[in-house]
Parts: structure tokens; sequence; C-alpha cells
């Protein structure tokens, strides 16, 4: 019995997390997942947030290194998703740790695939003046 009802507590928590997540309109493009990451007081919450409004987990650790996030502060963070598509059952999927080093290495070798525009700065002048 007890622990029927802490399943059910378990599921209306997540549910209620999810629907939060889903009122608020949580941004799951480069743009949102970069300004939420740089802006977020506590990582984890953040993260939780991103991955339960559908955002790619690979993709957030991604743009984590792109926005100079710490691997040892990425490696910390606990990246899971509800595998199943009923929200009351608890099947949580996590990146390992290799994926999430692999995910954050290439945030790294290629941050201008996961940073938002705003954030490399302004763009050049392609007008060029030839000197003879």
């Amino acid at each position: 019995m007890k622990k029927m009802l802490k399943n059910t507590l378990i599921g209306l928590a997540l549910a209620g997390g999810l629907s939060v997540a889903c009122a608020e309109g949580v941004d799951t493009s480069v743009d949102g997942i970069f300004t939420a990451l740089t802006s977020s007081s506590n990582l984890q919450a953040t993260v939780d947030s991103l991955v339960a409004s559908g955002a790619n987990p690979q993709s957030i650790v991604s743009v984590a290194a792109a926005a100079g996030i710490p691997l040892d502060t990425v490696k910390d963070l606990q990246v899971c998703s509800n595998s199943a598509p009923d929200a009351a059952v608890l099947s949580a999927s996590c990146l390992r740790q290799r994926s999430m080093v692999t995910a954050y290495a290439a945030g790294v070798n290629d941050p201008m695939k996961f940073l938002p525009a705003t954030a490399a700065g302004k763009r050049q002048s392609k007008d060029v003046t030839k000197t003879n």
C-alpha cells in the first residue's frame, strides 16, 4: 500500500512538473537553451525543465560546452528523461558519462553550431576595400 501511494505521489509530482514546464513555454531552441543555461542560478533544475520540455539531452550538453560551462560542472549534472510515453510510468533514461563527454566535445569543437548568433558578437562587414 505504501509503495503504491509513493508511486502515485511521484507520478503526480512528475506530471505537475511537466505541466508547469509546458505552461511556462520553455524555449528548447539553441537560443533558448543557451539563455537558460547562462542565466541559471540552479543548473540542475534548468536542465530538468529543458529535458521535461522536450530538449535533446545531447544538445543541452553541447550548448553548455559552447557557452563555456566547465566539463566538471556538466559531468555533475543528471541529464535524464522519462523514456515511457505515459508520464505515470517511471522509466528514466539518463545520459551516460561517455555520451556526455562526446556531446561536450562536439560543443567545444564546433561552438558556432551550438551558440546563438548574438553570442558570437556583431557580424563583420563583408565590404573590404583593397589598397594597391
